[in-house]
């Protein structure tokens, strides 16, 4: 999923993916956000994660059976996952990137950000809260920073392992009576 939020956060801040100035702002969030390295605080960066989102209410789960007469009848549950893309922007363009990203993000059509989501399976929750502008202390010194949250939902299909032994054909027996 990271390589898809990848593409429409490229989208949204008018950046080919392929491109070096793209994989130089727009970075995937360090783990341990502790021991990262912090890019210099004259230069725009953004980061991004995406995070089961615990309070988001998800919509109920449609049950569906494949093949539901042969013998390899699969039982399947079909729904979405509630998640949170969390962008957090840093740089003297921190907040003109976090209004870009949560502005651009819902224009729809061939090669927009919508677009590429939705063709991946993940959707847009409407209308995301206002971008939340912080200054953040480093090293004895205020940077500027830019956060942003979105509300995601993610189409997910489990199956189960276990196959049905159904009998497709019952089998035959020829009883041959005496002459």
């Amino acid at each position: 999923m990271n390589e898809i939020l990848y593409q429409a956060l490229c989208a949204c801040l008018g950046l080919s993916p392929a491109s070096e100035e793209a994989s130089v702002l727009i970075r995937e969030a360090y783990q341990e956000p502790e021991n990262a390295p912090r890019a210099p605080r004259n230069a725009d960066v953004v980061y991004y994660s995406a995070e089961p989102d615990r309070a988001g209410n998800e919509p109920p789960a449609a049950y569906a059976n494949e093949n539901p007469g042969s013998s390899s009848h699969v039982p399947a549950v079909s729904g979405f996952a509630a998640y949170k893309m969390v962008v957090v922007c840093y740089g003297p363009n921190a907040e003109t990137n976090a209004r870009k990203i949560r502005g651009f993000l819902y224009v729809d059509g061939n090669g927009y950000p919508r677009s590429i989501l939705r063709k991946a399976g993940v959707y847009l929750v409407p209308d995301p809260p206002e971008v939340l502008v912080l200054h953040e202390l480093e090293g004895g010194l205020w940077r500027l920073r830019a956060d942003v949250v979105i509300s995601l939902r993610v189409t997910e299909t489990l199956s189960h392992s276990n196959r049905r032994n159904a009998i497709t054909v019952a089998p035959a027996v020829v009883v041959h009576a005496g002459n």
